[in-house]
């Protein structure tokens, strides 16, 4: 039951009490609307002031943030623009100052590079000598076969000039010349000097034989000279072998060339 109906139906309570009160209560309803409206509108004139504000820095500082935009997008283009110019390569000045400072480096170290390429082909040329005729001399002992010795050409022709490799074989049919089809190859060393020649000096021989009965060179006696062909070249020896089969090394220095 509401308290208007308690009201209404108490005895001692009269009209014109009902009336205040009933009125009362309306007018606390009212208040209590209009607080509720008010409030409501309050916080809409608060929006209201912030949209206001907002709308005012947007005026203010929109001109200064679109022209620091166009400012920035004008450098980035001038910077690509740069960029893309000196990527276009060399110039023709550019190029020109290039290749000389190349060449001229190129000129500076060539000659010791040159003759450290002389001194490693001597020294190469020096030690496959002096193996080759060391292997003649023991192979042909242990095999108790004639051995030969012989500098050639890449055919394998045995010539006391040619120095593009040594030879050594047996020579079964005793004509003192390599048949591919006939002789034992026992080995083949390439030579190929670039910046020197060699010569087979072994009286008019143009090879070595090294006897099986014994292992050694008898009745054969010379050397093999190294001489230079190039200026950078500054190496000259014999590799010589007596007629037992010792063989030295003697730089120009000890024993005159005559290259």
């Amino acid at each position: 039951m509401s308290i208007f109906n308690r009201i209404s139906t108490s005895s001692f309570v009269n009209k014109d009490l009902i009336s205040y009160l009933t009125g009362n209560v309306i007018f606390n309803q009212l208040i209590r609307f209009y607080k509720a409206i008010s409030l409501r509108i309050y916080r809409f004139g608060n929006i209201l002031r912030y949209l206001q504000a907002l709308k005012k820095r947007w005026l203010t500082y929109s001109p200064l943030f679109l022209a620091s935009t166009l400012k920035a997008f004008s450098i980035n283009k001038k910077s690509n623009n740069s960029l893309s110019k000196t990527s276009r390569g060399f110039t023709l000045p550019e190029l020109i100052v290039t290749v000389c400072v190349l060449a001229i480096l190129a000129v500076i170290a060539t000659p010791p590079i040159i003759k450290q390429l002389t001194r490693m082909e001597a020294k190469r040329i020096r030690y496959a000598l002096t193996t080759a005729i060391a292997t003649a001399k023991a192979e042909s002992y242990i095999r108790r076969q004639n051995l030969i010795v012989c500098l050639a050409d890449l055919q394998g022709r045995c010539n006391k000039n040619n120095d593009k490799a040594i030879l050594l074989f047996f020579d079964i049919n005793d004509n003192k010349n390599f048949d591919e089809n006939v002789d034992e190859l026992l080995d083949k060393q390439r030579l190929a000097p670039r910046y020197s020649r060699l010569q087979l000096r072994a009286g008019n021989r143009h090879y070595i034989k090294f006897w099986g009965d014994s292992g050694k060179p008898r009745g054969f006696f010379g050397h093999i000279k190294y001489c230079p062909t190039s200026s950078y070249n500054q190496s000259m020896y014999q590799i010589s072998f007596n007629q037992v089969g010792i063989v030295k090394y003697k730089p120009s220095q000890a024993h005159p060339t005559g290259c």
